[in-house]
């Protein structure tokens, strides 16, 4: 049976380990929530600002994204060390992402490699392709072992890999038989070719 509220608690567990092990308990748990990835086409991120209140405390929050739950524990961890990286540095005032929050400059890069990461450099996106370090995978496996969350929420059809819609192409084909000049029409329309004086033809 299918318990989110489980999945959310291994989820903290696991944080609370790294913040243990990686940042020497320095960072307060965020809130860490599991939920579709909105059409950012990430496998997590970080809120810039404080969104939860609990009893007048304030948190930053963490989403693990629900359709990439299920990738080997290795990958998931590098996902949520990747996010650790980004609020140790949002504590310390490090401004380490620009183009809004989608380029990923050098001080990312050093935070993260600091904290059991091995970040390599994306085109367009900066230094954001994130893998575990032999040490960290190494130490992950003693620990946590290779076992992974066994669900993750499929993707609606009709959707792309960000859940943002599929485009659809609705025109209408229409040629004209004689010189084959070719129009679109988001409608059925009745239109004469003014070269041929032959109306268009629906393909």
């Amino acid at each position: 049976m299918l318990k989110i509220s489980e999945i959310v608690k291994k989820t903290e567990e696991m944080f609370d380990l790294f913040n243990e092990h990686f940042y020497e308990n320095e960072l307060t748990r965020p809130a860490i929530t599991v939920s579709p990835d909105g059409g950012r086409g990430a496998y997590g991120w970080c809120s810039i600002n404080e969104i939860w209140n609990a009893s007048g405390e304030k948190y930053r929050e963490i989403n693990l994204c629900a359709e990439y739950l299920d990738r080997p524990i290795f990958e998931l961890a590098a996902t949520l060390l990747h996010e650790m990286a980004h609020l140790y540095d949002l504590v310390h005032e490090i401004q380490d992402v620009s183009n809004n929050g989608y380029y990923h400059n050098r001080k990312f890069k050093a935070t993260a490699e600091a904290h059991g990461l091995h970040i390599e450099k994306h085109n367009k996106y900066g230094w954001t392709i994130t893998t575990l370090t032999t040490e960290a995978e190494a130490w992950i496996r003693e620990n946590l072992g290779e076992g992974k969350i066994n669900a993750n929420r499929l993707p609606i059809e009709g959707t792309t890999k960000g859940g943002g819609k599929k485009s659809q192409n609705r025109s209408i084909k229409y040629v004209c038989p004689c010189c084959g000049t070719i129009i679109r029409a988001t409608r059925k329309v009745n239109v004469i070719c003014a070269d041929c004086n032959e109306p268009f033809e629906q393909a």
